[in-house]
């Protein structure tokens, strides 16, 4: 075998099934060559001889792209019924918009160098098919976290940067997620192209009031509380989405992040670790007005003595329905 060949190598995963895609170009024999591996086993060996005016590289690529489209495609089977259409993989139920999404993902994206992996999770956070080039680069506890974190979420998309490693999520119409890896941020923009061709297939966007949340508080507990309290009010209030809900523990953080942010609503605890929330307030007031301020406190006197700082106060501890009528009143 030449040592100088062109070759492309990926593992797919359809439910219970582990396949493994080899393509190689040989240069001695002109051939393009494709070896199928299911539980270490060559299962099918597919040759093509390549004319004059063909590329290799060209020719591995394509090859490569379409045995693993016949494989997704085999995988599934459409039932007669327009009602009912749905594709089964091992006793697995995945929409026909899942699978087409994925294929949709598959053929624009497997052949960037930097691609690491892409997979189907399903509600519980497992992978139902995937198809993988590197999983040994990624971090498995650090995916775990991603795919915990996306779960719990209710946004359509999540993204986690990191050196080295870039998860994307997306989530489905029919309750899965699609969770992409890869090498390179710059993927973002491959990825955008592909969502604008699919958006049929992506879980509508939440409400049409995009609002965008800063908690500044420097007990951890209170701000997963608030959190929390965010998540389980977004299903009441259709109207509105809390798109992004960003975290600062201190009046340094909170001061640093708003210089580089500007929010709807930030929450703020008056008395902080290393300063005053009338601190964050009054910055939001000079440079962002029409930033909503809500004091976060034990004690409403102190809101009282600070009331042209504040646009409303949450008092300790906070509860689900006293926020939602805040946000409803400070919105009217």
């Amino acid at each position: 075998m030449d040592s100088g060949l062109l070759s492309r190598n990926d593992n797919l995963r359809l439910g219970n099934t582990e396949f493994h895609i080899q393509t190689e170009y040989y240069k001695t024999s002109q051939e393009v060559v494709t070896l199928i591996f299911r539980n270490g086993k060559v299962l099918k060996r597919i040759e093509r001889k390549l004319t004059g005016e063909e590329q290799p590289n060209e020719v591995v690529k394509k090859q490569h792209a379409e045995i693993i489209h016949k494989l997704l495609s085999a995988s599934s089977t459409k039932e007669k019924s327009e009602k009912e259409e749905k594709t089964t993989i091992d006793e697995l139920i995945l929409s026909a918009d899942t699978i087409d999404f994925f294929r949709l993902l598959v053929s624009q994206i497997f052949g960037r160098k930097d691609f690491i992996f892409a997979k189907i999770i399903d509600v519980e956070g497992r992978p139902v098919l995937e198809i993988v080039r590197k999983g040994k680069s990624v971090d498995e506890e650090v995916l775990e976290a991603f795919i915990e974190g996306f779960t719990l979420e209710e946004k359509q998309f999540y993204y986690l940067g990191d050196d080295g490693l870039y998860l994307y999520g997306f989530k489905l119409k029919d309750g899965t997620m699609v969770v992409v890896g890869f090498e390179r941020e710059d993927s973002k923009h491959a990825l955008e192209k592909i969502l604008y061709e699919a958006k049929n297939c992506l879980k509508p966007e939440c409400g049409s009031r995009k609002l965008s949340i800063l908690i500044v508080e420097d007990v951890l507990f209170t701000r997963l509380v608030v959190r929390e309290t965010f998540r389980l009010i977004a299903k009441e209030l259709k109207d509105f989405c809390f798109e992004e809900i960003d975290e600062a523990e201190s009046l340094y953080d909170a001061l640093s992040v708003l210089k580089e942010k500007r929010f709807d609503i930030v929450i703020t605890d008056i008395h902080l670790g290393d300063g005053l929330g009338t601190e964050v307030a009054a910055f939001i007031k000079k440079h962002f007005p029409e930033t909503k301020v809500i004091a976060l406190t034990m004690y409403p006197e102190d809101y009282e003595k600070h009331r042209d700082l504040f646009d409303e106060y949450i008092a300790k501890p906070i509860t689900p329905q006293e926020l939602k009528n805040k946000l409803l009143k400070i919105f009217e």
